[in-house]
Order: structure tokens, then sequence, then C-alpha cells
């Protein structure tokens, strides 16, 4: 069959035929050269060949039958032409038109391809609109008035247009200037920086009265502006230039590229001096600079160098996909991502000032399928794939039991999540590769899928971005130590005024998050199954209604080992096991099972050895081991007569207190240190005071024990005595010690000289 728009493609000789148009009644169709079509502005009239023939011709071997493809802009509506720009192009199409309009019916166009031609025709016409000249241009000025045009006077104007007419379909887009669209294209741009090379263009309007004279650009001019770029988006350069603007590219632009550089010795040492270009002929103007930055430059990399690609991808970036997709019911997908919130927590070991510890992070880990917060974890460092762990670990956990952590009393039904998932999207740290987070998930959980997302990418993670917001907006915001967004100047900051501690903040939260799971409305994600089943809009609700419609009650983390999701999710830390405990982080904790298996023993005799452990950061009071065949262990905190203070901690606080406490012994060193130097201050007086006593002495050159040692511990004990019963006396008498003698000399009696 032949069709207007038929591309045939013969390979020997090699043409390229169009159908331009097929009279059915003729049994003739009307064809151009296609490789013409895009290379002429003026078209030649389309040769008629019978259909037989060209049916013939399609049948033969090698010979290729498609559609052509029109130029894209003819198949736009005025409204899309005028968005980009091309109102020109309508203005020359309708004049154009309406001087050939005439010629364009169906039985004129059948007469000038197959008949005797429209000569005649073409005469009155052009007679016509000279006579109604003025008719025209008044209706082209009501269209624009901005532009004026002269009617036609020879035929091959109209012949041309006419002919184009034909060619391109028959309508009045096919009049339109596409080719217009590659004018200057074909300007060839000198290779290198010449002084013959004049600047192109018309000056700008802040110009037009100043005599510039600035080269013109060159390849050599792009290729630098290119490295420029290049350098902007290196990792050097954003480290150099963290706040792009196109007034600083310009300056780099100008000291690297229009200076010479001189190098002088000073000193013995090469110094180097930029002196900028003198004539102005050898140099860009500004502006040209920035139009060539802003042709490298798009609105996508002006972004990416100004704020990152990570930021890029987080706050601009586009996004189409929906969390949704492949989630078939609760606990399906768990997402997983992180923000730092709003809020200064106070400091709980001191209570002598209102100390703050910062803005925690809050890792949320919400059920995709019905965007319940199935468990958090609030920590001081990231966001990091450690805290998103701690965050899975929650989620997979008894709520009941930790919210007892922090003496807050909740049911099972406030906050029934605590179901494994199927697969868990999680930001990628660098800790971990993802085959071995993968691996131990699989071998110890059975979680088939794990996708990873990029760190801070919202995107790629959506449901949970938006419950960051509520939480704040509902609660973070209006406690004491929270960030004040229209702060003024001279405010006291909010750090100075943290008031709630870590405990309070999770109690807080643990209060929010059952709040909005049985009080959001989620009615814009019923399936009909949902709306069937008569149940709740909230999260709760539909978390419910998917773990027993689609997931047939999930998998309870409650019936799981609790060592074996700590085993699972946590990342690995070193313990040392000694003789008196098994040390980690400088607290100490102990094991019934390591006591049995003589850990203890074997540290004692043969010194101490290390074990994998994993940790709650959430909570000091446990660590957890994998034995080699297999079983759990868990560690409990060192607690003698409840009275550790570290028990039921945060550990960054626990981490902190132990800090002080290394500064503490620090200061007691200095302290023992001083003490020291005084005592030894002491024993060298007291020791000169006795070598003076024994000054006129004999030298004792005997080696043997001396005689009558305990006889002289007897006299000496004797008079001690006697001194304290003459003091005793005198102050019962009540006399002056000033009056009492300095030294005593007794007065042997009988009694004295018989016991001596």
């Amino acid at each position: 069959m032949i069709y207007v728009g038929q591309l045939i493609k013969v390979p020997s000789p090699q043409q390229e035929i169009l159908v331009c148009h097929v009279s059915l009644d003729y049994r003739f169709a009307a064809v151009a050269d296609a490789k013409h079509v895009s290379s002429k502005d003026n078209f030649s009239k389309p040769k008629p060949w019978k259909v037989t023939d060209l049916v013939a011709l399609i049948r033969k071997k090698g010979v290729e039958s498609e559609q052509f493809d029109y130029p894209g802009e003819m198949s736009f509506s005025d409204k899309e032409l005028i968005k980009q720009r091309r109102e020109t192009w309508l203005i020359n199409r309708d004049w154009k038109h309406w001087l050939t309009a005439p010629l364009t019916t169906p039985e004129l166009i059948n007469q000038y391809i197959y008949g005797d031609g429209v000569a005649d025709e073409l005469e009155e016409l052009i007679k016509s609109n000279l006579a109604n000249a003025d008719l025209l241009k008044a209706k082209l000025l009501k269209v624009n008035s901005d532009k004026k045009k002269e009617v036609w006077t020879t035929k091959g104007a109209y012949y041309n247009a006419l002919n184009r007419y034909i060619v391109f379909g028959c309508h009045p887009n096919a009049l339109l200037p596409c080719k217009l669209k590659n004018s200057g294209s074909n300007y060839k741009v000198p290779l290198k920086i010449e002084d013959t090379n004049i600047k192109r263009g018309r000056k700008p309007v802040r110009q037009a009265r100043i005599s510039a004279s600035n080269i013109g650009i060159t390849a050599e001019h792009k290729s630098n502006i290119a490295k420029l770029v290049k350098f902007l988006k290196s990792e050097k350069g954003k480290k150099e230039y963290p706040n792009f603007t196109f007034k600083k590219a310009i300056e780099l632009y100008q000291f690297n590229f229009e200076t010479t550089i001189l190098e002088r010795e000073i000193e013995g040492e090469i110094h180097q001096i930029r002196i900028p270009f003198e004539r102005e002929e050898d140099c860009l103007s500004e502006e040209q600079v920035y139009y060539h930055l802003k042709r490298i430059i798009d609105k996508q990399l002006y972004l990416q160098i100004k704020h990152g690609n990570i930021s890029y991808e987080k706050d601009f970036a586009d996004r189409q996909g929906s969390a949704l997709e492949g989630v078939i019911g609760s606990t399906y997908r768990y997402e997983i991502d992180a923000t730092v919130l709003d809020v200064y927590v106070r400091y709980p070991f001191d209570t002598t000032g209102q100390y703050s510890m910062g803005r925690p992070v809050l890792y949320l880990v919400i059920d995709v399928y019905s965007t319940m917060i199935v468990g958090f974890y609030l920590g001081f460092d990231g966001p990091n794939w450690e805290g998103a762990a701690q965050a899975l670990v929650n989620a997979c956990s008894c709520k009941v039991e930790f919210a007892a952590r922090f003496n807050y009393s909740i049911t099972e039904g406030d906050w029934p999540a605590h179901h494994v998932p199927v697969q868990a999207a999680v930001d990628n740290g660098t800790e971990q590769p993802d085959k071995v987070i993968s691996t131990v998930l699989q071998a110890e959980l059975g979680i088939r899928g794990y996708s990873f997302a990029a760190v801070y990418r919202g995107d790629a993670k959506g449901t949970v971005e938006g419950a960051f917001r509520c939480l704040e907006n509902k609660g973070v915001h209006f406690v004491p130590g929270a960030l004040n967004q229209h702060a003024q100047r001279g405010d006291q900051h909010a750090s100075q005024q943290a008031l709630l501690d870590y405990d309070s903040i999770n109690i807080q939260l643990i209060d929010l998050i059952i709040k909005n799971n049985k009080s959001a409305d989620r009615l814009h994600r019923f399936d009909i199954n949902a709306i069937q089943s008569g149940i709740d809009i909230t999260p709760e609700a539909l978390y419910l209604h998917g773990l027993k419609q689609e997931m047939n009650g999930g998998r309870d983390g409650r019936e799981i080992d609790p060592g074996r999701i700590h085993w699972a999710f946590l990342p690995e830390e070193e313990a040392t096991v000694r003789g008196d405990g098994i040390y980690f982080k400088g607290l100490v904790y102990l094991s019934d099972y390591a006591k049995e298996a003589d850990w203890f023993k074997v540290a004692n005799l043969n010194g101490s050895f290390k074990i994998i452990v994993k940790r709650p950061k959430s909570w000091t009071s446990s660590l957890w081991h994998k034995t080699a065949d297999g079983q759990y262990i868990r560690f409990d905190l060192k607690n003698v007569n409840n009275g550790s203070p570290f028990i039921g901690q945060h550990w960054e606080p626990v981490q902190h207190l132990l800090e002080q406490f290394k500064d503490k012994r620090h200061q007691n060193k200095l302290n023992t240190k001083k003490l020291t130097i005084q005592r030894n201050n002491l024993l060298a007086e007291l020791k000169r005071l006795n070598e003076d006593a024994i000054e006129g002495a004999d030298t004792n050159t005997s080696k043997s024990v001396q005689r009558d040692i305990k006889q002289r511990q007897k006299v000496f004990v004797a008079v001690q005595h006697v001194i304290k019963a003459i003091d005793h006396q005198l102050a019962l008498q009540g006399d002056l010690l000033s009056q009492a003698p300095t030294q005593i000399q007794p007065q042997l009696d009988s009694d004295n000289d018989a016991l001596l």
C-alpha cells in the first residue's frame, strides 16, 4: 500500500524516495528526493509516479519501506511553538499560507501535479494579491504590529511555497521555516587565539557606548572554560570553592587564563606572580565568559556544583517512583532514614548546671504498606548504618519492654509493632559492605531482599520523609531546648535551655508515635479489600489489616531469640575477657556461661583474649555474643549491690562520663604527685634533725644485730608513759601549758632505779 509520508530506500542506485501525495482517482502518487528535502531551501516540484510502479519497486529485493520522520515542529500546536519562542515562525507560516491559500485546494493540487499545471491560476492570484496588498498587510498587523511583509511578485516564490506545502504533507504547518533552527550553526570557530579574530554579535546594552574591543571566542577559549568547569566539579574544586557563583567562576577564569606568570627568586625560593594581560584585545569580556559558562553549566550541574551531589539528589532531583511499588502487605518492606532533631538534650550526670549533650539523631523505621512507624532509635552519632541497625532491632522487638526501660508504661495494643520484615531499605554506610550485611540478615533472619539507598537520599525512601516533619511539628518544636526558627539576635541559644534528658525525649517520642499511628489519615492507601473490611483509616488499622489479609500474620519478633535479632542487625565489636570479667568500652560485664566455660580462669592463667560482641547502643545493661556452636549469650553489666551508675543508660552519655573519669584520675595523679613531694620534704627534714642529734657519736661499723634492743625498747615505752602521766597531771591541775617545763628531767627514785 502506498501512503503519504512513505519513505522508500533503494540500494542500487542508492536513493531515498518520499511519497508526498497520493491521488486515488488518477492512480498516481507524487514523490520527491528525501535527501534534497532535508538539505535544500528551494523545493522542486514533486514528480508523478504510477502507484503500480511504486508497488513493484517496493517488492524488489533489497528495497525497504518505512515512515518518513518530518520535522517535529510540524506536529506542534501554535501554543507549544509560542512556548518555544517560535512566534516569528508562525508569522512567516501564516503570511505564506495567506498568499498561496487559493492554490492549495485538492483540485488545484491534483491539476498542478498530475494535470496541465496552474500557470493561469497563479497569474490571476499574483494580480489579486497585489491589488489586495494593503488588506493582507493590515491582516498581518492585527496579528503582530512589529512585523512588516511584502506581497510576492515572482512566480518562483509561489511555486517554492506550493512545492514545500505538498512535500511536507499538504497542511499549513508544512510552511513552517523549520530549517531556521539551525541558522548560524555552520559558523566555524577559530581553533587558536589570534589577533585577527573579531568578536561576533552586538554589544550588550550597557556597553553600547563603550569602545570595548574584546577578542572573539575560539576553540582554545572554549577548552579553557571547559577545564575550569571540570575543576569546579571535582572534589578539589568543591573543597576550595564550596560556595559556587558564576561571578567567582569568571574571576577564576581571568586569574588562570588571562594572566602572565612571572617567576622570581627570593631568598633562594622561586615565587610565582600573575600579571594580567594589558591589552583588552587579548581577553574575553565577562559577558562572553558568562555566556559560555551558562552553555556548559545547566541548572542541574549548577545545583550539583553549588550544593554537592548528595544534597542535589536529596533536595532537587526529580522523583517519579513510588515507595509502594512491589509491596504486597504489612512488614513486606521497612524504610529507615535519619534526621537531626531540632532540640537539645540535657546531660543527665551533672545537675549543677543545665548542660546540653547536643542535638540527637532520630532514626525512624516505617512500614511502607501502612506508613505505620514500627521502630526508632535516638542516638548522637551519624546518620550512619549503625544507627539504622539499632532502629531495626527496635522495630522487631517488643515495645512494652522497650518503654519499660524509661519507666514508661504502655500496653501491647498501644504499639503492636514487633514483626520481622521481608525487605528493608536502608542508608548504605561505609562500615560494612552490602554483601556482608545481606549475608548476615539472610542467614540469621531470612530477610531475602535488602535494598540500599545512598546516605541522605530521602527520595529513595519516600514514605519515611513525611514522618520526620510530622513528629517534629507535633511535639519536638514545643519543648524547652528546641530550636527557634524565628529567633532574634540577642536571644538565648537553645542549648542553654536544654531541660529534657535522654529518657524524657524517648518517652515523648513513644507517645507521639503512638498518637500518630492511631490518628493519621491513610484513606488514600486503601485497596478494595481494606474498603470492604470497613477498617479505620489510621496507619495502625491498615498495618494490622495488611498483616492478617496479605502476610498471614507476619513473623512475630517476640517468638525469635532476642540474641538472634541483635546478632542479625548490629555491627561487630570486640570485648576483652580478663580474670575478673568481660571488659568493653570501660565497663565490666559478667556471664554464667563464661564462668562455666572457664573463660575467666583461662584469662587469669594464660592472659586476656578477645571475643566478638554486639551491643544495643541505647542500653548499657547488656551485650550479646554468639558462640561457635550457635548459642546466643547475653552478658550483663557488673552491678554490685545495685550500685552501678551505668546501669540502664545510653552509651553516649556513659562514654562521656568515662572520659570525665579519666580527667578526674589525671587530676588525682597530679594531687598525689604534690603530696608525695611534700612527704619527701618532711622525711628529708626529719632525717637531717636526727643526723644532727647523733653528730658526735662514733661511727658504727658492727655488722651483727645490736644487743639489748628489747631493753631499750622497754625504757622508751616507760619514759613515754611517764611523759603522758605528767601531761595528764598538769591538765587536771589547770596549769598553763606555757608554764610547763620545755624539757622533762625525771628524778629516778628507788623504783625507777630498780626498773632500770
